[in-house]
C-alpha cells in the first residue's frame, strides 16, 4: 500500500510540476527527487511536460478552435472517474445540509450501506433544540463531535459515545449549547 501511495504522490508531483502548480519549496524538492527517478520515470516526466506544453499551445491558439469529440471526452472522464470509483468524498466545506423536520436540526447523509443495512448521518443541532421521544427499530450509535447532548439522564460532550439497542425507546434528547453528532442508524428510522 505504501508503494502505491508513493506512486500516486509521484504522479501528482509530475502533473503539478508540469502545470507549474508546485509551490517554490515543493518544486525544489521535486527537482532533487527527480534525480533518483529511473530512466523510464524521467522519460515519463519529459513526455508529460511535452504533452502539457503542446496542450497549452493548442488551447491558447485562437486561430484554431479545438472541440474534442464525445468519444475523447468519454475516455478522458472514464479515466478520471475510474481512479476514484471506489471512493466517495463529502467535504466539510460542502453546503449540502438538509433541513430536518424538527426546527434547529440539519443533517447530511454521509453513506448508506444497503448490504449491511446502516445509514451514517452527520447532525448539526442548534442550541436549545430538543428531539422527541422515539423508538429504535434497529441499533443506533451516536458519537458527539462537538457541543452537548442531554440523554437518558446524562450529559454527553465531545468524544462521548452512546449505543442504543434495536427495539429500545429513547427519552427526549436536548442540547443546551448546540452540537454536532455522527449517527449510525437503521435506515428505515431515518429514510
Amino acid at each position: 500500500m505504501k508503494e502505491n501511495n508513493q506512486n500516486i504522490n509521484q504522479e501528482e508531483n509530475i502533473i503539478l510540476n508540469s502545470l507549474g502548480l508546485l509551490e517554490k519549496k515543493e518544486k525544489e524538492f521535486f527537482k532533487k527527487e527527480i534525480i533518483n527517478y529511473s530512466a523510464e520515470d524521467k522519460k515519463a516526466v519529459s513526455d508529460f511536460n511535452n504533452l502539457t506544453s503542446l496542450f497549452f499551445k493548442l488551447v491558447n491558439d485562437k486561430s484554431k478552435e479545438i472541440t474534442p469529440s464525445s468519444s475523447v471526452k468519454d475516455k478522458l472522464f472514464a479515466k478520471i472517474n475510474g481512479r476514484q470509483k471506489d471512493f466517495h468524498f463529502i467535504f466539510a466545506a460542502s453546503d449540502d445540509w438538509e433541513q430536518h423536520p424538527i426546527d434547529g436540526i440539519q443533517f447530511k447523509k454521509l453513506s448508506y450501506n444497503e448490504e449491511k443495512n446502516y445509514l451514517m448521518l452527520l447532525f448539526k443541532v442548534a442550541a436549545d433544540t430538543s428531539y422527541p421521544e422515539h423508538h429504535h427499530s434497529g441499533a443506533e450509535e451516536c458519537y458527539v463531535i462537538s457541543g452537548d447532548i442531554y440523554t437518558e439522564g446524562r450529559v454527553l460532550g465531545p468524544g462521548d459515545f452512546l449505543h442504543a439497542e434495536g427495539g429500545s425507546d429513547h427519552e427526549m434528547l436536548y442540547t443546551k449549547n448546540g452540537c454536532t453528532l455522527l449517527l449510525v442508524v437503521e435506515p428505515k428510522d431515518y429514510m
